[in-house]
């Protein structure tokens, strides 16, 4: 075999092998990204249910699931696309019934915060979509009470 057709050879198999790495690469990138937003909302959604579930309200407006949704907003504004973050509060009694007020709060009862948020990734066919919805779900104890 000549120098020639083995130097060939080399650069079709080194071809092949680049391409699989550059897609494992990219994936493990994917993969870490994802996972950094998901640990951002993880924590927006936690402190905002935390906040709500000691009835914090700086500006006595009695509007709480308003302060919620600004400490969601506040924790999530360095994400791309950060307006697609969606927050959705349930507050529910001692005995586990949700109240039609999501205002409303009783020492006891829970508070649900649930936050959606769609990450724009880089679509991979037959393994990744984008957007790739991703959810995160804090529920408290509530420590007050608040009509």
């Amino acid at each position: 075999m000549s120098y020639r057709m083995t130097r060939g050879q080399a650069l079709v198999e080194f071809a092949l092998v680049a391409s699989l790495l550059v897609l494992l690469m990219l994936g493990i990138f994917m993969f870490g990204q994802i996972l950094g937003w998901l640990h951002t909302l993880n924590n927006a959604t936690r402190d905002a249910a935390r906040m709500g579930a000691v009835c914090y309200d700086p500006d006595g407006d009695n509007d709480l699931n308003e302060h919620i949704i600004a400490i969601v907003q506040q924790r999530t504004s360095n994400l791309p696309n950060s307006g697609s973050v969606v927050v959705v509060i349930t507050s529910y009694s001692a005995n586990g019934t949700p109240f039609a007020n999501p205002q409303k709060r009783q020492r006891g009862g829970m508070l649900k915060v649930e936050v959606a948020y769609d990450a724009p990734v880089i679509p991979i066919p037959g393994i990744l979509s984008s957007p790739r919805r991703l959810r995160s779900v804090s529920i408290f104890r509530v420590e007050c009470d608040r009509n």
